[in-house]
C-alpha cells in the first residue's frame, strides 16, 4: 500500500456514495478553524476515474469548499474497496457526535470487514488454533479497533454487539429519534427480530414521562439511598440533549467534551459489567 501527499484541486474530489450525511452543526467551527490555521490533517483520497474519491475527511473537504479553497492537501492512497471503507469507518468512529445507532452500525460493519480481511482471527478459528498450539500474532478485532479509534476494548465489543443483534429495520426506525441511545439498543437487542420492530414502533410514539427536577443544591446524592434516583435523573437529562447542539455549543472545547463523553462511556460500561456479575 503506497501513500503520497499532494495538493489537489477541490473540483477533482468527490464524496463516497456510502459516506454518512454531513453534520451541518460542526461545519461552521471547522470552517473557522481551517481559515485560521489551515488544513492540519490532509484529506485521505484514492484515484477514481478522472478524479479522486474522499475516503476520510469528508467534513474537511466540505469546509474547504465552503470557504472557497481551490486546492487542499491530500494523502493519495491505493486502497482497495474494503480498506477504503475501513478507513472511512475509523474516522467516523473517532468522532464524538455519532449517535448510538450510527456507532453500533459502523462498529458492526467494521467487524465484518475486519473478519473478511483476517478470517483467522474469528473467535472459533482463533480458539481452535490456540488449543492446538498454532495461535498466531494477529490481533483481535476489538483490540485492533480500540487502537485505531481510541476507544477501550469493552466499548468496542458493546457497540459491535448492538450493531450485530439489532436488525437494520429496527435500527433505521430508531435513528434520529428519542430512542437513539445505547440503553435502548441494549433493551431490545436480545428480542426476536419481529419483536424488535414492534417494540420500536410502539416506543417511538409513546410519550416520555416527565422527569421531576430537584433544586441544584439537592441534586447530588448524600446517602446511598439517593444514588439510584440521582443516576436515573441525570441519565434522562443526558439522553435528551440534542447532540449537534451540544457539540456546537462546545466551540473550541470539543476535546474536553470528547474526554468527558469518553469518561461517561467507561462508567456506563463498568455499570453494565457489574450488573452481569
Amino acid at each position: 500500500m503506497t501513500e503520497t501527499i499532494s495538493m489537489l484541486e477541490v473540483d477533482m474530489l468527490h464524496r463516497r456514495k456510502d459516506a454518512r450525511p454531513l453534520n451541518d452543526a460542526i461545519l461552521p467551527s471547522l470552517c473557522d478553524s481551517i481559515e485560521e490555521i489551515g488544513v492540519v490533517n490532509p484529506i485521505r483520497v484514492r484515484r477514481d476515474g478522472d478524479g479522486y474519491e474522499v475516503i476520510a475527511g469528508a467534513h474537511r473537504f466540505a469546509a474547504c469548499d465552503l470557504i472557497g479553497l481551490r486546492q487542499v492537501p491530500c494523502i493519495i492512497v491505493d486502497d482497495d474497496d474494503l480498506h477504503a471503507e475501513l478507513a472511512m469507518i475509523d474516522e467516523n468512529l473517532m468522532r464524538a457526535e455519532l449517535s448510538a445507532s450510527e456507532r453500533a452500525t459502523s462498529t458492526a460493519r467494521r467487524k465484518a470487514i475486519y473478519l473478511e480481511l483476517h478470517p483467522e482471527t474469528a473467535a472459533g478459528v482463533a480458539g481452535a488454533k490456540a488449543k492446538h498450539g498454532r495461535a498466531n500474532e494477529n490481533i483481535s478485532f476489538a483490540k485492533e479497533t480500540a487502537g485505531a479509534t481510541g476507544q477501550n476494548v469493552r466499548t468496542v465489543q458493546l457497540h459491535a454487539e448492538r450493531g450485530e443483534k439489532v436488525i437494520p429495520e429496527a435500527m433505521n426506525k430508531i435513528a434520529g429519534t428519542k430512542l437513539d441511545t445505547g440503553a435502548y439498543l441494549d433493551r431490545i437487542k436480545n428480542l426476536p427480530p419481529d419483536e424488535q420492530v414492534k417494540a420500536v414502533e410502539r416506543d417511538v410514539v409513546a410519550p416520555r414521562a416527565p422527569v421531576a427536577r430537584k433544586p441544584v443544591a439537592e441534586s447530588a446524592p448524600t446517602v446511598p439511598a439517593n444514588v439510584f434516583a440521582a443516576f436515573i435523573e441525570h441519565a434522562d437529562v443526558i439522553e435528551t440533549l440534542p447532540i449537534p447542539d451540544l457539540i456546537s455549543a462546545s466551540g473550541r472545547q470539543r476535546s474536553v467534551l470528547g474526554q468527558r463523553a469518553s469518561g461517561l462511556a467507561d462508567r456506563m460500561i463498568e455499570i453494565v459489567e457489574r450488573l452481569d456479575q
